[in-house]
């Protein structure tokens, strides 16, 4: 599956996390959650994105790395975030 996040209206990046103000609400991200919606400003599989977080994160200790970002992308789907591409 590939995913791409909506266009925001505005968008401040700080410290690592962000606030995005998108279809007029303000989502606060995380610091996982800012990366993710960075590297999806053009549509990118899911698999792809997952290797490119744990190059930046390292491998989960609980769970395998697609896993997570399985549930991280599905979360950011449910807050309008991202959207499948």
């Amino acid at each position: 599956m590939k995913v791409q996040r909506w266009e925001a209206t505005d968008e401040l990046l700080r410290d690592g996390e962000a606030a995005i103000l998108i279809r007029g609400n303000v989502v606060r991200l995380t610091e996982l959650s800012t990366v993710i919606y960075l590297l999806t400003d053009r549509a990118i599989d899911v698999r792809d994105l997952a290797d490119q977080l744990e190059s930046r994160f390292g491998v989960p200790t609980d769970d395998s790395t697609l896993r997570k970002t399985n549930d991280a992308v599905a979360e950011l789907i449910r807050y309008g975030i991202l959207r499948r591409a």
